[in-house]
């Protein structure tokens, strides 16, 4: 898979061996993802980016980052991404079961329930202040 890595790495003034100790990992791993003789997985990517300080998605070319967001989903994934690692998977099983739990209460599963998903705007107070 093509890579930006040589180009990031070359961009930091960095060597493939300050590379490889930043990451972690030995020179000859280095050369083989950037020449993409080895997959770059997800965790590779993670390891990579965090000692290039970019996100994991600027080591792919642009033609191969093709997701358009809108500005709540960019917002969500600006916060998500400041996050370690175990934390982001604690978000993702938080938001499925949300998701899980939100399609059950449509479907009436989880009927009588003390909410509802209708989102009322503020009512102005009713109390006068006293003089």
């Amino acid at each position: 898979m093509q890579n930006r890595i040589g180009v990031l790495r070359r961009e930091r003034g960095l060597s493939l061996a300050a590379l490889a100790k930043a990451a972690g990992t030995t020179k000859a791993q280095i050369q083989k993802l950037e020449r993409g003789d080895r997959r770059l997985s997800l965790e590779w990517m993670e390891r990579l980016a965090g000692a290039l300080q970019v996100k994991p998605s600027d080591l792919l070319p642009e033609s191969a980052v093709s997701c358009q967001h809108g500005p709540e989903e960019r917002e969500i994934l600006e916060i998500v991404s400041k996050l370690p690692a175990g934390e982001r998977v604690t978000i993702v099983r938080i938001a499925a079961e949300l998701m899980a739990t939100l399609q059950r209460l449509e479907d009436g599963k989880l009927g009588g329930l003390p909410f509802s998903l209708e989102i009322e705007p503020p009512r102005p107070s009713t109390r006068r202040r006293r003089a």
